[in-house]
Order: structure tokens, then sequence, then C-alpha cells
């Protein structure tokens, strides 16, 4: 008996079509970036990325914006910081099937 899981590629595919990957990029930018790490987790979960991209794009946008609030923002430090890393975020984000190649192919 076969399973899919068995004859799964090793590395799944993060997009499955130019449509779904412009509207990931998209919801990143027009989010400001808030939206990136629920992106990179599910990217985590396909294993695209390691584990540690989502934790760490998770504590520089949500730490900068907790920060700023707990500390002020009186010379705009959380706005450049998030503006940066949601730049960051959509490269990433637009790049991240660029090298993906399909599994070997069984009969």
């Amino acid at each position: 008996m076969s399973s899919p899981h068995i004859n799964a590629p090793i590395r799944a595919r993060m997009y499955a079509n130019t449509p779904h990957k412009v509207i990931w990029v998209v919801v990143v930018v027009a989010s400001a970036g808030l939206l990136a790490p629920p992106l990179f987790f599910i990217a985590a979960k396909k294993r695209v990325v390691s584990m540690a991209v989502p934790a760490v794009y998770a504590v520089i946008i949500y730490g900068s914006a907790v920060l700023g609030s707990v500390l002020g923002n009186p010379k705009n430090w959380v706005g450049g910081v998030l503006a940066i890393t949601m730049i960051v975020a959509a490269v990433h984000a637009a790049i991240l099937d660029a090298d993906w190649k399909p599994g070997p192919q069984r009969p």
C-alpha cells in the first residue's frame, strides 16, 4: 500500500502558482509587515525555511511595536524599523520558491 506522504518531495512547494505568490507579497506589504511572521510560520511548517525565521520576524516586528509604545517614539524609530523589516520580509517572501525542485518521481 502506497502513502502520498512517502512519495512526496522532500521539500514542499511554498506557492502553488504566481498569483498565490503575488497575493502573499501584497499581504505582507499592505499589512506593513505585521503578517510576515504567519507567512514564514507556514513556510517553516512546509520546511521551506527554518522555524527560527518566523520567530526572528515576530521579535523584530512585534517587539519594536511594543517597545515603541512602552518607551515612546520621539524620533520615529519604530516606523523605520517596521519599514525596513517590511521590505526585507516582502523580498524574502518573493524569493521563497526561487530554487524549488520537485522530488524524484516514482512510477
